[in-house]
């Protein structure tokens, strides 16, 4: 069965990056009716954050865990199962100050798990994700940050999830992204409208 895993993280209803990603989610149920959606919003759920708690679950014999670091550490691991099942990965994550969503973050910190997602070894990072996994990222924004404009050095959002998803074994991945969401004028509706296009042309395999 194939298995789309959707991650939002924004906490608004009216939320432009999240009603793209359900965009997509639409299309892909078009061609997979009798696929598998796994959903999450990461602020809603209001996902934990590493601390002591989750830090030593990670690094202890699983017979001398307690019942806290048992609760946090099965999170991580039902959350790291759903990736591991996926065939695609659609992330909508708005660009907040430059980067991206803390809330969306311990999901990353949650999902990347030596031995579980991925392992060290001798010659380096191996992932433990099948290979030919796909990413797809919807990301609203409040300017444009395109490649040569003097503001693409201050988008840290795709750089970023490009390198960590790439540390995970995902290198096969897609942007979308609504500019201008800050502007006035038409410039929202159209970077909207841009997106919608770009997100209805995407191949679904």
């Amino acid at each position: 069965m194939p298995t789309l895993l959707q991650i939002d993280s924004s906490p608004r209803s009216a939320s432009v990056s999240s009603a793209l990603a359900a965009r997509y989610v639409a299309n892909w149920k078009q061609k997979h009716s009798d696929g598998k959606v796994i959903h999450h919003n990461t602020t809603l759920e209001k996902l934990p954050y590493v601390d002591e708690v989750l830090l030593s679950a990670m690094f202890s014999p699983a017979e001398t865990l307690n019942a806290d670091q048992k609760a946090i550490l099965g999170q991580s691991d039902r959350l790291c199962d759903e990736l591991i099942a996926a065939d695609v990965l659609l992330l909508s994550v708005p660009m907040w100050n430059l980067g991206v969503p803390a809330s969306f973050k311990s999901w990353v910190d949650l999902v990347s798990r030596a031995g579980k997602t991925f392992r060290y070894t001798s010659t380096g990072v191996e992932t433990l994700l099948a290979p030919g996994k796909k990413a797809i990222v919807v990301s609203s924004r409040g300017g444009a940050y395109t490649a040569g404009s003097p503001a693409h050095a201050w988008d840290q959002v795709e750089p970023y999830l490009r390198t960590i998803l790439g540390f995970l074994g995902i290198s096969d991945v897609t942007f979308v992204f609504a500019d201008n969401q800050s502007r006035s004028g038409d410039a929202p509706a159209l970077g909207v409208a841009t997106a919608e296009k770009q997100i209805d042309a995407l191949p679904i395999a």
